[in-house]
């Protein structure tokens, strides 16, 4: 069951990969519409008030493939051989725990309750929030935390596995790699949305 969580890229090929990821991509992408998420970043998801099919469909594929093309070409600097379905199929597994989130919006909740708290910070009102409200803001946070950390665990099995890598210095590229698909990613996002 570890194996399964944390590191798939052992006992899958990257073709089944690659069909699970894009498989959940698909389901998500309903959800984020459904749920009013948009991934607007390798590693982000915001609740706003309403999405569409079309900002759903492109925050997740320009994330995603962001996120494989930097991978790719930090990986053939580690190991030429390395190949690119083996990237994509990391990313697309890597994203999988975010679309778990997407979950405390049932209903805009979370959107409603980050609003809330927002509105009061910017008007400098006394911040006063209900237990319940304070409970779902404390579980997304975790949750959130917890889902982050397993998605870069993901991300870096599927990569090592990928490119072989070994090195110190490959650990370095490979937050790099990260640090500037996020960058790429928001940017790409914002200018085609």
């Amino acid at each position: 069951m570890k194996t399964i969580l944390f590191n798939p890229f052992q006992n899958y090929t990257e073709k089944q990969l690659t069909i699970v990821g894009v498989l959940t991509a698909m389901v998500a992408g309903i959800l984020a519409v459904l749920l009013n998420g948009r991934f607007d970043g390798v590693l982000d998801l915001h609740f706003v008030p309403k999405t569409s099919a079309l900002h759903s469909a492109s925050d997740i594929a320009i994330a995603i493939i962001t996120l494989t093309l930097l991978l790719f070409i930090f990986g053939k600097i580690i190991n030429k051989k390395t190949r690119f379905i083996d990237l994509l199929a990391a990313s697309l597994i890597a994203k999988i725990p975010f679309y778990f989130l997407l979950l405390f919006n049932i209903n805009n909740k979370m959107f409603l309750v980050t609003e809330k708290l927002v509105n009061m910070v910017s008007k400098n009102k006394t911040i006063a929030i209900e237990a319940a409200d304070m409970t779902l803001i404390v579980c997304s946070g975790i949750a959130t935390f917890i889902c982050l950390i397993w998605s870069i665990v993901l991300l870096f099995n599927g990569f090592k596995t990928a490119t072989n890598s070994k090195e110190t210095k490959h650990i370095i590229l490979f937050i790099v790699a990260i640090i500037l698909a996020e960058i790429l990613s928001k940017i790409l996002i914002f200018k085609l949305n």
